[in-house]
């Protein structure tokens, strides 16, 4: 297993390309580079236009190459490329005007500033929409945003800075925006925000000496920004930051001097980033990744014949991955001694593989598509959106690139479309514009083949049913039959079923076959926090808490039970682990909280899992609190997490959505022994540890809703949600005796119900099953796992299961994976010293052939969220949907047909003996009076021996 995390193309080579690969005697001015999917484009030799060379065309390029865009009037100062459409370029000038180009042909032009432009970019999300900046004083600069679809004589929004700028840049998901001055600093702005307001969200110190010039890069979308500056002994400075925490740089970097700043170039799919300097003869690359080992370590660099004059990196879809070349930097440089006069130089990023043949998915993650995801409407109303990604596989290149613009609603492009190999994975969702719903992107976009893309299907009304089919996998398939309701009201969903009765009292807990068990587990951690779980389990996978240095959490396939090999997948990360987690939503990313107070969501690959497995760092939150005890995901809304934290004296819940923290709830100066989302994900249920209280809070306006005393004992206590409703509480009484209350939501001065089950040391941790009212104890450290129905606000106590090894923790699937065919309510996973056994909980009923429907009703799908995150932020409520757990073989059991009421054989024969001798005897019986008729005729008639 690895101690640390290491860059896994810390060993690739570099090299420039052939002679006859380069682009050489260009008409042109070694000054700046940009790229796209098909073109170079470099500043002419007069300055006021650009030349544009096609990027299969290398060799010597004459005029009949390379295409000239006029147009500007004055010196051209900076230009890039989009990110979503090729052949789009736009440049600003010495006098502040602003062109763009499409197709190498002009198509607009405007007074973007009253002096001379710095920077100019496409937005990364959003078409028709770029960034500006010009410094306006010796000591004021401004960065101005336009939407060049509907005007150009004003800007949407306007940023001005109290020194000189010197470069910007938007952020992957073009949210936020950095700007570097020559004070030294890095202002970080949000763009959506009126022009009216201050739009600083946060400014770091002054790393980089003041007065000097700077440079500033976003790490993709990643929270995270690389600077470049100079020291005041002029030596060149480059700092990683945390846009969370821009008290200091996460790492530094520092070389010799010079009298310019490193350009950074960053490489969001290998977390690379290329430090170039104009004049200089050398490209270095770095670990720009903040979990690995060493960041900001130098990994290699290149020496080129010339001093450099501009450098890009070529997109990712027209790198040569079956070489594996997992970047291409192309650089501009003055060849005139050597008789070449400007020439751009390919730079290919070699990753070392002992063959080819096949593509390596592991050198390759999907990368980012080439498409605007958003409206400017949709932006500037801050609704969330994930950056769609693209295989780079090219078996997958025509048919993928084809469905990703009809999801898109796209037209097809014959252009781009031979240039962009880089089609959509298919197990991946990708998000869509506000007017297509999610689910059915998800849907359409799920295929269990590998070369094929599924057409997106059609969500249908809330009157219509439409059958939703279980994935193709080797995992048990979740059983999802008819949705019934897609937008149902929220007491439907989350609310307890009304019993006078206890209908559960044959419940039956058992294992699975020991095939279905993972086994040869080693290093679980056995001192995990008793306030969480050590193993959590999502659709695909399973996450496990072992011991070691980092924090260490093993990663499993569901799929694959067995033996598990000593190799497992492991994250790393960074210092001890108090709480793991699976996003609902996304069954792929798994989450780590860390004593150090860091959150870091993990997307596990859809590979073989061993220890050399990479886990890419998807997202990454540090809380502003000094730690973490508690982690959980909102079970309604995407992207919201609630993190139990302590900040000196005082403890908190802080609910963060992405990087933003949008409230707190419960601070208190006591100490919070727990938390637990409602099932509606809009209230949040907590316990104290000296006051022993039980409150209940708005989440989103954190107000106390309602207060009460818990258990007797400052021992830990659990909570689970038993709906909307009512909460059942676990903990220790008084005498460390071992309870189950019930508390009504709207009263908690007393509970409803109170249940003691022992006097033991072990924490009881719950878990509630909403449908059937049951809640389920796992007894840390015992055999026995305890269950209680909840019937009339009473707790009755239910059949108990008990397994050979004590239990370490143990966590369940959701409902529409147990096994209804079987009457299972319950399919769980239990975590033991060296295994991790499959379990389940049904119930025996007389005609199992038919869906039971009176035990499994409609049930909340938790893998499709029920509110939009901005809508939740809002304060809107929200509809779960609801599916169906009947299988399509299968016909429930209200419609089927009476039972027919057969006796017994022993009895129907008894029956008949009956009736035999019943017969015997009256046959007899008639025999015998007409004996006696004739007796009594023969002495009527009289007879001779009487006379």
């Amino acid at each position: 297993m690895r101690l640390a995390k290491f860059n896994k193309f810390r060993n690739a080579v570099a090299s420039p390309a052939p002679r006859e690969a380069w682009y050489s005697e260009l008409a042109a001015d070694a000054d700046g580079l940009a790229i796209d999917g098909r073109s170079l484009y470099v500043r002419s030799q007069g300055g006021n236009s650009l030349v544009a060379i096609d990027i299969d065309c290398s060799g010597k390029v004459d005029d009949a190459q390379a295409g000239v865009l006029p147009g500007s009037a004055g010196k051209i100062v900076d230009w890039s490329t989009a990110q979503h459409e090729d052949c789009l370029v736009a440049a600003v000038d010495s006098q502040g005007t602003v062109a763009v180009w499409k197709d190498h042909m002009p198509v607009l032009a405007f007074r973007a500033h009253s002096s001379a432009g710095i920077n100019v970019n496409f937005h990364p999300t959003v078409a028709g929409v770029l960034a500006s900046s010009a410094n306006t004083g010796s000591n004021s600069g401004e960065v101005c945003l336009w939407n060049v679809e509907t005007s150009t004589e004003a800007p949407v929004w306007r940023a001005d800075t109290s020194s000189g700028l010197d470069s910007f840049s938007l952020r992957g998901d073009g949210q936020l925006l950095a700007a570097s001055t020559r004070a030294g600093t890095c202002a970080i702005l949000d763009p959506r925000m009126p022009a009216a307001s201050d739009s600083t969200a946060g400014t770091t110190p002054a790393f980089h000496a003041p007065g000097r010039p700077t440079r500033v890069l976003w790490a993709g979308e990643k929270p995270f920004l690389i600077t470049t500056g100079l020291t005041k002994m002029r030596e060149r400075s480059a700092a990683l930051w945390d846009q969370r925490n821009l008290a200091q740089p996460l790492a530094s970097l520092r070389l010799q001097p010079s009298a310019k700043p490193l350009v950074p170039l960053y490489d969001e799919d290998t977390c690379l980033a290329y430090l170039v300097e104009k004049g200089d003869i050398s490209v270095r690359w770095v670990d720009a990744d903040p979990s690995s080992a060493s960041p900001l370590a130098q990994l290699g660099s290149v020496v080129l014949p010339s001093p450099i004059g501009g450098s890009a990196l070529l997109p990712k879809r027209r790198l040569r991955v079956m070489s594996g070349e997992i970047a291409r930097m192309h650089v501009v440089v003055n060849n005139t001694a050597s008789g070449q006069g400007t020439t751009v130089i390919p730079i290919p990023h070699i990753a070392p593989r002992k063959t080819y043949l096949d593509f390596h998915s592991d050198l390759f993650p999907d990368t980012r598509a080439p498409l605007p995801v958003q409206t400017f409407e949709q932006w500037m109303a801050q609704e969330p959106v994930r950056i769609p990604r693209m295989s780079l596989d090219p078996a997958k290149t025509e048919e993928s690139l084809a469905a990703l613009r009809r999801v898109y609603c796209l037209q097809p492009d014959s252009d781009n479309s031979a240039t962009a190999s880089a089609p959509m994975p298919a197990e991946t969702p990708v998000p869509m514009p506000a007017e297509v719903p999610v689910p059915a992107l998800v849907e359409s976009m799920a295929s269990s083949e590998a070369t094929s893309v599924a057409e997106p299907t059609t969500v249908l009304s809330e009157a219509e049913e439409e059958p939703i089919t279980a994935p193709d996998s080797q995992l048990q398939p979740p059983v999802k039959g008819l949705r019934t309701n897609a937008l149902a009201e929220k007491s439907i969903g989350w609310k307890l079923p009304k019993s006078d009765h206890a209908r559960f009292k044959y419940l039956e807990g058992f294992a699975y076959r020991p095939t279905e068990h993972f086994t040869n587990l080693r290093n679980v951690n056995l001192r995990f926090s008793q306030q969480n779980d050590p193993v959590r389990v999502g659709s695909r996978y399973i996450a496990v808490s072992l011991t070691g240095a980092g924090g260490r959490v093993g990663v499993l396939r569901r799929d694959l039970p067995g033996r598990v090999s000593d190799n497992i997948g492991t994250i790393v990360h960074g210092a001890d682990v108090v709480d793991i987690g699976f996003d609902p939503f996304d069954p792929a990313i798994v989450t780590t909280a860390g004593a150090d107070g860091r959150l870091q969501m993990w997307r596990i690959p859809d590979t073989p899992l061993s220890d050399e497995t990479l886990f890419e760092l998807e997202e990454y939150v540090h809380v502003t609190a000094d730690r973490i005890y508690q982690m959980r995901f909102n079970p309604c809304a995407q992207g919201i997490v609630g993190v139990l934290v302590s900040d000196g004296d005082m403890c908190a819940v802080h609910i963060y959505n992405g990087l933003r923290l949008h409230f707190i709830v419960g601070k208190t100066a006591d100490t919070i022994h727990c938390f637990e989302w409602s099932p509606s994900g809009d209230k949040i249920a907590l316990t104290t540890r000296k006051t022993k209280q039980l409150h209940v809070y708005d989440a989103r306006t954190q107000d106390l809703l309602a207060s009460g005393s818990a258990m007797d004992s400052v021992r830990p206590s659990r909570i689970a949600w038993m709906g909307n409703s009512r909460i059942c509480l676990a903990g220790f009484g008084s005498g460390s005796r071992r309870q189950l209350s019930l508390y009504n939501v709207e009263d908690l001065t007393r509970p409803l119900s109170t249940a003691t089950i022992d006097v033991g040391p072990g924490v009881l941790a719950p878990i509630a099953d909403v449908d059937t009212g049951i809640v389920y104890l796992d007894d840390r450290g015992s055999r026995l796992t305890h269950a209680f129905e909840v019937v009339g606000d009473q707790l009755v106590e239910l059949p108990k299961l008990e397994l050979p090894q004590p239990s370490l923790g143990m966590a369940a699937l959701p409902k529409m994976y147990a096994n209804v065919a079987q009457c299972e309510v319950l399919r769980a996973y239990r975590l033991s010293a060296q295994s991790l056994e499959s379990i389940g909980f049904r119930v025996p009923r007389k005609r199992p052939e038919f869906f039971q429907n009176d035990i499994f009703p409609d049930t909340v799908d938790t893998e499709i969220p029920a509110i939009d995150t901005q809508a939740w932020l809002n304060g809107d409520p929200a509809s779960p949907r609801l599916i169906s757990l009947c299988p399509r073989d299968m016909k429930p059991l209200s419609e089927a047909p009476p039972e027919v009421v057969r006796k017994r054989v022993a009895a129907v024969k008894a029956e008949t003996e009956t009736d035999n001798t019943k017969d015997t005897i009256s046959a007899m019986l008639n025999r015998v009076d007409e004996t006696d008729e004739e007796s009594e005729k023969s002495a009527d008639s009289g007879s001779d021996w009487g006379d």
